[in-house]
């Protein structure tokens, strides 16, 4: 079924006009019924538009929202690593990028640190906002309206010993957060680590992405961590620099 409606998609982008059921079965090669109930969930999901006085399909809106998505994250990793790398090598220690998917974020980049013992952690694996630096700075920035919507999604089960699970005290620390410019996760996401994260900001002052410096407990202790806000602030807006004149990036 997905390798049916991949084929669907792509012959609809051969025809940027629009096309009908008719058409788009012959060219593919399946029955006209299986088209048309193929491409009503097409159309249900975004992927695919359709104009009901011209009887034509086209790709749909979605498809170029998640192209947008994948320029974006390139763009982000190219201009971000060189200042990720300097910053690891500045402050020692594990430098994390990620984006916000939904309730959760999404790591799109790390760079390790010099030291011996590092954090380390896949890229594309996923974290929940609510206890983790970059997830918290990206809610304390997020439109006051969105952010209310998040936070009532969210599942605010405990990770480690400091995680925060009542929703009004998050929400004064998302408030401190945003007066202060970064957020601390103090042993909230996984225990023995704590971490400083920054938003980056789009041309419309909301988070496009985060930055974080990351640590074990034992080696790094919460004043030293806060040390590197200023390091941080300065790298995210280096990185904002840059992509500035890609601004139809910013949008997300």
């Amino acid at each position: 079924m997905l390798d049916k409606g991949l084929t669907l998609l792509e012959a609809l982008a051969e025809h940027p006009q629009g096309t009908g059921v008719s058409q788009v079965a012959r060219e593919v090669g399946l029955p006209a019924s299986t088209v048309h109930r193929l491409l009503a969930n097409l159309v249900e999901r975004g992927f695919v538009s359709f104009d009901s006085d011209s009887r034509r399909y086209y790709l749909g809106l979605k498809i170029f929202e998640l192209s947008n998505q994948v320029s974006l994250a390139r763009a982000l990793s190219e201009v971000a690593l060189p200042v990720m790398r300097r910053l690891a090598k500045t402050t020692g220690e594990s430098i994390f990028l990620a984006v916000r998917d939904g309730t959760e974020l999404v790591y799109i980049e790390r760079v390790g640190g010099e030291s011996s013992i590092q954090i380390t952690g896949a890229i594309g694996s996923r974290g929940p906002l609510y206890c983790t630096a970059q997830g918290k700075v990206m809610l304390a920035f997020l439109p006051e309206s969105e952010q209310a919507e998040i936070l009532n999604q969210l599942h605010l089960k405990p990770r480690a010993p400091n995680t925060i699970t009542d929703p009004r005290e998050l929400r004064k620390e998302l408030q401190w957060t945003r007066e202060r410019g970064w957020a601390i996760a103090d042993e909230e996401n996984q225990e023995g680590i704590r971490a400083i994260g920054v938003a980056l900001m789009n041309f419309r002052e909301e988070p496009l992405a985060a930055m974080s410096v990351a640590a074990p407990t034992f080696r790094l202790s919460l004043a030293r961590l806060e040390e590197f806000a200023p390091l941080l602030i300065d790298a995210a807006r280096e990185i904002q620099l840059q992509l500035s004149p890609h601004n139809t990036l910013l949008t997300a």
